[in-house]
């Protein structure tokens, strides 16, 4: 009895400490078990408009396409651009138990409720007016229009033209910009009265009619005008983007010397005084002499919008006849000769006439009516090829060239050498100066057999002396700095038929 006893406590301890084990044992192991319930979660994405969802997708990517494919379908059943306010959203979901959508299923869903989304178009939209790379920004395409044909009036004065802004079938919201003629028809009756009044218009073989009067009105520059978002853009008056678009910047430009141009003309035509032509081209004073291809600096206003009108005129003018040039063969190429000066005649003609802002840019005469015959000059010109002649000296640098320079004629080339450097005759001859030659400084004066002559100016050394003949490419002398200079050089001339000619045309390479 006793060992049952004993037995009994034995079995009652290991039962003790058996549950013991197993309570501590559930102790531990249980939030271990709930953590790891809670992270079997399901992960997905949903779409939010203002805080509700729309719907959900299994990834982002799904989403993420099922957006697009509902703001497509609803771009392309618009007649216009759409704007939207940027309220939706993707958002990661987590949740134990989630009711996910197919992808259509979605895009369906989103579709419905883009409506909510879209902008007011009217109050919402603004007109960016793009002129090549700069932008202005209006409020309306009515102001756009006012301020397109702000800029054109200044050239219309009689209001035959107006802006017209036609959408492009290309892309949605973006606008060309057009300045057409208004909806008035010329009829014969419009040609009686003209010529009443004075304005006799110009009728070619053919019957077409020019009737004197603008014919056209662009811009130079490439305008476009697209929609965007007023709410992000800076909108500006019509009076603040009129000045931005208008106002002019000096800018230098090189202009090129033609036949018939005196200083105070070119001054004249560009909008300058003397004294600001003759600041720009330093050097310069009314008594320089300018040739034909000479470079003068002048400024030119330059704004960032540019009107080119196109004009019809008849009117009377003086005229020259193009020149006739005849061949003379016993004469050197550069030797020209005028035999007959001509005379001035009278025409009347019809032009059109091209203007950039104003200043006339081209000319095209369309009708002429010949009221006094003009007869041509004509000028001999000389075909044969003359001698070659040598390069006086080895290297150098060209510095300066013949023609036009500070305001005189420079009838010769420099090359720039170091004093000393030997100088050689450019071709056989006499030498018939060998001197010092005034502002030449020491000077050699060759005459060959052709009747040309070859000069070789600021010498410091002079081998050769009057009435000596040289060879071609025998030293002569030694370049230097005599005389009128302004560094060591070589200053060389070739005369052919009593005038100088430029050197370069005859020189051997």
């Amino acid at each position: 009895m006793a060992h049952m006893t004993r037995y009994s406590r034995q079995m009652r301890h290991t039962l003790v400490c058996g549950m013991s084990a197993a309570c501590l044992a559930c102790l531990f192991a249980i939030p271990f078990a709930e953590k790891k319930l809670l992270k079997n979660e399901v992960g997905y994405y949903s779409i939010v408009l203002d805080g509700s969802e729309i719907g959900s997708a299994n990834t982002r990517e799904e989403a993420e396409q099922a957006l697009a494919d509902a703001r497509r379908r609803f771009g392309q059943e618009s007649d216009a651009a759409v704007y939207m306010d940027n309220r939706i959203e993707i958002i990661e979901q987590s949740k134990i138990v989630a009711e996910r959508m197919q992808e259509d299923e979605l895009s369906d869903a989103i579709y419905s409720r883009l409506f909510a989304c879209v902008a007011d178009k009217e109050s919402e939209t603004a007109y960016t007016v793009r002129i090549d790379d700069f932008m202005v920004t209006l409020a309306s395409k009515q102001d756009v229009v006012e301020l397109m044909e702000r800029v054109t009036s200044k050239y219309d004065e009689n209001n035959e033209f107006q802006v017209d802004l036609s959408a492009s079938s290309d892309s949605a919201g973006t606008y060309a910009v057009d300045v057409v003629k208004s909806q008035i028809t010329s009829t014969d009756t419009d040609i009686v009265a003209a010529a009443v009044n004075g304005e006799t218009p110009a009728i070619t073989e053919d019957g077409e009619v020019h009737q004197d009067g603008i014919t056209g009105i662009s811009f130079k520059q490439n305008v476009v005008v697209n929609e965007t978002l007023a709410a992000t853009a800076n909108i500006v008056s019509v009076d603040e983007a009129y000045e931005e678009i208008t106002k002019e910047k000096e800018e230098n430009e090189v202009y090129y010397v033609e036949e018939g141009d005196c200083l105070s003309m070119i001054a004249n035509n560009h909008g300058l005084s003397m004294e600001e032509l003759f600041a720009l081209n330093e050097g310069m004073n009314e008594d320089s002499l300018i040739l034909p291809g000479d470079e003068i600096i002048i400024t030119v206003p330059v704004s960032e919008i540019s009107v080119i009108m196109t004009k019809e005129m008849t009117y009377e003018e003086n005229y020259n006849a193009e020149v006739q040039y005849v061949e003379d063969n016993t004469a050197y190429r550069g030797q020209n000769t005028v035999i007959s000066e001509g005379t001035t005649g009278y025409r009347r003609v019809t032009a059109a006439i091209t203007y950039e802002n104003g200043v006339q840019t081209d000319i095209q005469y369309l009708e002429e009516t010949i009221l006094e015959e003009s007869e041509p000059q004509v000028i001999s010109v000389g075909t044969l090829t003359p001698p070659d002649y040598l390069k006086p000296v080895y290297g150098g640098i060209l510095t300066s060239t013949f023609g036009g320079r500070w305001g005189a004629f420079h009838k010769g080339v420099d090359w720039s050498v170091s004093v000393g450097t030997p100088v050689r005759a450019a071709a056989s001859g006499t030498v018939v100066r060998a001197g010092f030659y005034s502002d030449y400084g020491y000077c050699i004066d060759i005459q060959h057999t052709d009747g040309s002559m070859t000069r070789y100016a600021h010498l410091s050394s002079i081998s050769v002396s009057k009435g000596q003949s040289v060879s071609q490419s025998e030293q002569i002398g030694a370049s230097g700095n005599t005389g009128d200079s302004t560094g060591p050089h070589l200053h060389f001339e070739i005369w052919i038929g009593g005038s100088p000619v430029n050197p370069l045309n005859y020189v051997s390479k």
